[in-house]
């Protein structure tokens, strides 16, 4: 489920989304084709959009954990990894900045997670992001 809240700043409108997705991170398959999951597609194709914050929340996921999280953008037309981090569930901020400064897109920006622990099918992990109109 997801929530939107319009927050006025400066001379454009804010969009601010929140949700959270469970899902099986280590044994699932996410749209890619790779292991984990689906976990948030911001905008949509042919509507551009300033994402200026988006956070990812990997508290309720296990100690140690080593978690991906990959973003997928349009690159003429087709799919494309452009980022792949990892992050380690308590060693790692529990909520982690994957967008903290403004990129713009145009086509649906589609973001991924996965775990390598298998306790970690089955938990929810919350996100929060912000949206402008470009």
């Amino acid at each position: 489920m997801v929530n939107k809240l319009n927050i006025k700043a400066y001379s454009s409108e804010i969009e601010r989304y929140k949700g959270s997705v469970t899902a099986n991170w280590q044994s699932g398959v996410a749209t890619s084709g790779t292991a984990g999951a689906d976990l948030v597609t911001i905008g949509q194709n042919d509507d551009g959009k300033m994402i200026d914050s988006l956070l990812v929340d990997l508290s309720a996921l296990t100690a140690a954990a080593n978690i991906s999280i990959r973003l997928y953008q349009q690159v003429n037309g087709t799919e494309k990894c452009i980022l792949d981090d990892d992050y380690i569930v308590g060693a790692d901020p529990q909520a982690i900045p994957v967008i903290n400064s403004p990129l713009g897109i145009y086509e649906a920006f589609r973001v991924e997670a996965q775990s390598d622990n298998a306790l970690d099918n089955g938990k929810a992990i919350p996100y929060e992001y912000t949206l402008e109109e470009k």
